[in-house]
């Protein structure tokens, strides 16, 4: 089929548009499975959001305000074992609900840079707001620069958030082949309720494995978590390794069934 001259030209002038635009080079950065969840226009409010960190420890701003007071928080901080495991608690203490997350690593020159956001709902209170995002900005940097500890974090009093109704609804841990050679998939299924992020990242942290890459659905009280796991050195979680980390997360997922109360 004849393409027109004008249709190459139009075509040509967006590729230049695009070129000329610094939103193509935050995107160039990002692995690829980005540009199939966000367009141009997202990625310019992103990149301007990394801007905007300025070489704090920590950067968080809500990016999108969601009906019924929900919102969703953009983080950005150096990439490192554990960092996910930070965040996780920093919302967590702030009674900020995981609803969905989409966890991604730039790499830059000066090191990997994580860009995660989160879709959020308060536990128990009014909609989350700006200072909500300075409020975990202040206490992942804490945590990042070694000033806090998560165990000190725990300790601390929070807000009672009100148990969620039981669920029939199984857990699964299961590993499973990530199409990225070199790297495993954990994909966890359960019932959905507070603070089940913050179990999870942190079991994983204490088994000491790197969590390369997250994503995290909720729907109608369930949730589906998968991550993307390597050993610290890189290479792929070994076969010994990924019995312990099933147990583990399965008996982190149990500790949050108890303190919720619902069961």
């Amino acid at each position: 089929m004849a393409v027109s001259l004008a249709t190459v030209r139009m075509t040509f002038m967006s590729a230049i548009a695009r070129l000329r635009d610094p939103a193509s080079e935050f995107i160039d950065s990002m692995p690829a499975r980005y540009a199939q969840r966000f367009d141009l226009s997202d990625a310019r409010e992103h990149s301007a959001i990394v801007g905007r960190r300025a070489g704090a420890p920590a950067h968080v701003e809500l990016w999108q305000r969601l009906s019924k007071g929900g919102a969703v928080m953009c983080v950005v901080a150096d990439d490192r074992p554990g960092l996910l495991s930070f965040i996780s608690a920093s919302l967590f203490a702030h009674v900020l609900d995981v609803v969905g997350a989409q966890v991604f690593t730039r790499r830059l020159p000066s090191g990997p840079e994580a860009v995660d956001l989160f879709w959020l709902r308060r536990t128990r209170g009014g909609p989350i707001v700006d200072d909500d995002a300075r409020e975990v900005a202040n206490v992942l940097g804490s945590l990042i620069t070694g000033e806090l500890t998560i165990e000190a974090l725990a300790g601390r009093p929070r807000s009672a958030a009100k148990p969620r109704a039981s669920s029939r609804l199984a857990t699964r841990v299961a590993f499973g082949e990530d199409p990225r050679a070199g790297y495993s998939l954990l994909t966890v299924e359960t019932y959905d309720r507070p603070g089940l992020l913050f179990a999870i990242t942190r079991a994983l942290a204490d088994a000491r494995v790197q969590i390369v890459a997250s994503e995290a659905t909720t729907r109608d009280g369930a949730v589906v978590d998968t991550f993307t796991l390597s050993e610290l050195d890189g290479s792929p979680i070994r076969a010994d390794h990924m019995g312990l980390l099933r147990i583990a997360v399965l008996r982190a997922i149990d500790a949050v069934v108890r303190d919720d109360g619902s069961v």
